[in-house]
């Protein structure tokens, strides 16, 4: 179930987009398909209450797992 999260994933996209050096279109694709992005959207997670910064760390350590 998605909720109003868009200002955050927009946040979060710009914010990564800067620190990874890649374009807006490559990491809205990245983020959109991550399972940081499906936190974000569960409410049971907590991750819709985190800092743009926090979730940003996040992803780019799922992204570096992967």
């Amino acid at each position: 179930m998605m909720f109003d999260d868009t200002a955050l994933m927009r946040l979060v996209i710009d914010l990564s987009a800067k620190r990874l050096n890649l374009t807006y279109e490559e990491i809205m694709e990245k983020f959109y398909h991550s399972n940081t992005c499906k936190h974000i959207s569960n409410k049971a997670t907590g991750y819709f209450t985190f800092a743009p910064i926090e979730i940003v760390e996040l992803f780019e350590e799922e992204l570096s797992a992967s």
